[in-house]
């Protein structure tokens, strides 16, 4: 799942240590938040390398439970470059650190993390029990967002399951939590795009485009880049279906304008997939069986796409 709002709102750890050891301290925290601005910025290559540095440092001076924080964002980064193996292993990592210290809620992030990968990769067992756990954990702790945003993630794997009234049903249950907590402009993006995706599994072609459209407009008043990337894909498949390639057309060369700098290889995939649909419907069928086995082949091919 894109969305990554709650994992977003945590704070880094500030430096604590003295001597040579606050000197760390102080580097871990900056490329901490010099890792943070760069995802925010949609550059997560970069941002990788200065989680890394980061984790490092607070390995170094033995801050474990900031390392760990540290884990679960350099996971979240391999897991949007379509670094499933290493991702799993940062956020098992994390997850081993807050097990160790007893924080519910690192112990249900990491789980949640975990879950997704899992969803990605097509474990649709195991994504499904991590995903039980957090949502228990956060129930434990009182953690209304991190229980909305764990059913937003149950909801995209019941919808990868094909089972579209329980993912409903989990995507309802994400937007009435976190209303409780108020207005976001986020929320109302993310509700309008789950939504557009479960009218979409219908075949509720007319529902699914208001959605995406709604969704879209969000995004842009975010600068979400990657959200823009998700929705214009779907507009893109949505004018493919209704013939209306010129529009088709529009909205995937946006996409993968979009997409490229960032170098999100599952959201790549999923947008060579629509142009390999765009190409078929202007029958040049060479083309795109040949760019439909590129995107489909690749190993961070997301399994719902296949």
């Amino acid at each position: 799942m894109i969305d990554s709002a709650h994992d977003k709102n945590l704070q880094p750890f500030h430096p604590k240590s003295s001597g040579a050891n606050e000197s760390l301290s102080k580097d871990a925290y900056f490329f901490h938040k010099k890792g943070d601005t760069l995802f925010v910025s949609s550059r997560f290559e970069e941002a990788k390398g200065a989680y890394r540095k980061s984790l490092e440092a607070y390995q170094k001076v033995g801050d474990s439970l900031a390392a760990g924080l540290t884990l679960t964002r350099l996971g979240r980064v391999l897991e949007i470059l379509g670094e499933y193996g290493e991702a799993r292993q940062a956020y098992q990592e994390s997850l081993r650190i807050f097990q160790g210290s007893s924080d519910l809620q690192g112990i249900a992030r990491s789980k949640a993390h975990l879950g997704n990968v899992g969803w990605a990769t097509g474990d649709y067992q195991e994504a499904s029990n991590f995903l039980q756990e957090a949502l228990s954990f956060y129930h434990i702790g009182g953690d209304l967002a991190g229980e909305a945003w764990v059913h937003d993630l149950m909801g995209n794997l019941r919808l990868a399951m094909r089972e579209d009234e329980a993912a409903e049903r989990h995507y309802l249950s994400s937007y009435t939590l976190v209303k409780k907590q108020g207005e976001r402009l986020q929320v109302e993006a993310w509700n309008h795009f789950h939504l557009g995706a479960v009218a979409l599994f219908r075949s509720q072609k007319d529902g699914a485009k208001e959605r995406f459209s709604e969704a879209l407009q969000c995004f842009v008043r975010l600068n979400d880049d990657l959200g823009q990337v998700a929705t214009l894909i779907h507009l893109g498949e949505l004018a493919c279906s209704e013939k209306n390639l010129a529009e088709a057309e529009q909205h995937l060369q946006k996409a993968l304008r979009l997409v490229l700098p960032t170098r999100c290889k599952p959201l790549l995939a999923d947008a060579l997939t629509g142009v390999a649909q765009l190409l078929k419907d202007k029958k040049e069928e060479k083309k795109a069986i040949s760019l439909l086995m590129v995107a489909l082949s690749h190993p961070t091919c997301r399994q719902q796409t296949k």
